[in-house]
């Protein structure tokens, strides 16, 4: 005896075979999607993944994320335009541009960091 869900699956696959793969397709890409939302947020709530030195592959985007400071203060703070092209670079990149290392922009990136702690501290009070 075959199972009443098996008997109408059958019939769809029959006559709408096309369907069926778009929507079997459509369903995949959703969960690969979803998983990697999954992964992010629970990548981003993780503490020690909050803290991390900097590296030259990193973006300014992600600098601002893992420090809480927003991205286009940062970019001021670097003399950089303020603008969506600017939070997508690498630091090597950043560097490359200004004409100095890495070891040095992470530098000014650390004293930017500070300034913006203390004035948000000051606006706190």
């Amino acid at each position: 005896m075959k199972s009443r869900i098996t008997f109408p699956l059958r019939a769809l696959w029959g006559r709408h075979r096309g369907l069926c793969i778009a929507f079997l397709a459509t369903a995949f890409i959703t969960l690969v999607f979803a998983l990697q939302f999954i992964f992010s947020v629970f990548y981003w709530h993780n503490p020690e993944n909050r803290n991390l030195e900097l590296k030259g592959w990193m973006t300014l985007g992600h600098v601002a994320v893992v420090h809480d400071i927003p991205a286009s203060e940062l970019a001021e703070e670097l003399d950089l335009a303020p603008d969506s092209r600017s939070r997508r670079m690498m630091l090597r990149q950043i560097a490359r541009m200004k004409g100095m290392s890495l070891d040095e922009l992470e530098d000014e990136i650390a004293e930017a960091l500070d300034e913006y702690e203390e004035e948000k501290a000051d606006a706190d009070e």
